[in-house]
C-alpha cells in the first residue's frame, strides 16, 4: 500500500500545473496540497489501478486535492454503505470535490436517492450542495424520486432563506428544473407551487420563481408539446 501511495504522489508531482493550483488558491480553495491536475489526467491515473476500498480510503484521508478526487474513482460503489457515504459527504472540503463524488461514486450507490433527500435538508452547506448535485445527476439518468421524496426536495428549496449561498441556490434551481423534465404533470405541479411565490415572495424568491415559470413554458412548448393537447 505504501509503495502504491508513493507511486501515485510521484505521478501527481510529475504532472503538476502550478498556474492552475495558484489560480484555485486565489479563488479560496485552500487545499493543503494542490498539484493543479485536470480531471482527464486524474482519470488516466485512476485507470492504472484496480478499484480498492482500502486504497481509496487512504487517498481520501489525504489533504491533497488530487488524492481525494482519485479516491472517488477507486472506491468500489458496491462496498460503500450508507454510513461510509455519510462520512465522506461530511468530509467534503469544497464544491468541486462534491461534484466529483456525485459523478464518480455517489451516483452508483443503490441508496443514492435516499441520501440526496437527507442531504438537501441538512443544516450543513456542503451537504445541501452535494444533495442537490446528486439529485441532478440521478435525474439526468432518468432516476427520478418518488412523490414523497419529490415533495421533500421542493420543500427544501422553498425553505431556503436569504442567507443561502449562491452555489447552493444555483444547484437547487438546476435541480428543480431537472425535476420538471420528468413529465408535463410534474412540470405543471411544480410551476403552480412557484407561481404563488412569484407573486408574494421577496425579490430573490421572485427571481427564482420566475426562472421556474420560464422552465415550465419550455417544458410545455418544447419537451412535452403533445402532452399539452
Amino acid at each position: 500500500m505504501e509503495e502504491t501511495l508513493r507511486e501515485i504522489k510521484k505521478r501527481f508531482r510529475m504532472a503538476m500545473n502550478g498556474i492552475v493550483s495558484t489560480s484555485m488558491r486565489e479563488k479560496g480553495m485552500g487545499y493543503r496540497i494542490n498539484f493543479g491536475l485536470t480531471l482527464p489526467l486524474i482519470r488516466n491515473i485512476a485507470e492504472s489501478y484496480t478499484p480498492n476500498a482500502e486504497l481509496a480510503q487512504y487517498l481520501w484521508k489525504e489533504q491533497i486535492r488530487e488524492s481525494k478526487m482519485l479516491a472517488t474513482w477507486l472506491y468500489p460503489a458496491n462496498e460503500m454503505n450508507p454510513d461510509k457515504a455519510q462520512q465522506w459527504a461530511e468530509e467534503i472540503p469544497y464544491p468541486e470535490i462534491a461534484d466529483i463524488c456525485c459523478m464518480n461514486l455517489f451516483i452508483k450507490l443503490p441508496f443514492a436517492i435516499q441520501k440526496a433527500s437527507e442531504w438537501v435538508t441538512s443544516d450543513k452547506d456542503i451537504l445541501r450542495y452535494t444533495g442537490y448535485q446528486l439529485f441532478n445527476r440521478l435525474m439526468m439518468q432518468n432516476r427520478y424520486p418518488d412523490k414523497t421524496v419529490e415533495e421533500n426536495l421542493i420543500s427544501s428549496v422553498l425553505n431556503q432563506d436569504d442567507r443561502e449561498i449562491s452555489s447552493i441556490r444555483i444547484a437547487a434551481l438546476n435541480c428543480i428544473k431537472r425535476l420538471m423534465h420528468r413529465d408535463l404533470q410534474t412540470a405543471k405541479h411544480t410551476a403552480d407551487i412557484f407561481r404563488h411565490i412569484s407573486e408574494t415572495g421577496n425579490d430573490r424568491q421572485k427571481r427564482f420563481a420566475e426562472e421556474i415559470l420560464l422552465e415550465y413554458e419550455f417544458c410545455k412548448d418544447t419537451l412535452f408539446p403533445t402532452q399539452d393537447k
